[in-house]
């Protein structure tokens, strides 16, 4: 009876302390679409900052209003699959804010994003931002 009173407070507690993630289709799936050319990225113990010029690599990120997605590092896809834009808690503000969560297991935070600009974020202490710009066809 100790047995089965143990495992059932177990799963209860288990149950209760998962960080819920809600799934949210809305006008900022639709506004992420498009294809995207890294800027630079900033962060880590040091505070540094990688651009494609000190890293010799370009990068660009194709995210679909059908939520699909592809990585290219220098014009070669590095990465494909789905995503999905969804709420969640996170460290950079009180209130839940939308992560862009891919396929491959990668969840970025949606910092900013304007018509032209989108910044993203790990969810990390010492982690890194990423800015991209949108690419004009």
């Amino acid at each position: 009876m100790k047995k089965l009173s143990f495992l059932l407070v177990f799963a209860a507690l288990f149950t209760f302390s998962c960080t819920k993630e809600d799934v949210v289709a809305n006008e900022a799936s639709s506004s992420l679409a498009g294809e995207w050319r890294w800027v630079s990225s900033t962060g880590g113990i040091a505070g540094t900052t990688t651009t494609p010029t000190s890293a010799g690599y370009e990068l660009k990120l194709v995210l679909t209003s059908d939520f699909k997605f592809s990585r290219y590092k220098s014009a070669v896809l590095e990465k494909s699959g789905t995503y999905q834009i969804t709420q969640a808690k996170s460290i950079y503000k009180a209130e839940p804010v939308d992560f862009i969560k891919f396929s491959d297991g990668t969840s970025l935070a949606i910092m900013s994003q304007t018509a032209n600009e989108l910044s993203l974020a790990d969810n990390n202490y010492d982690g890194f931002s990423e800015v991209y710009q949108r690419i004009k066809k």
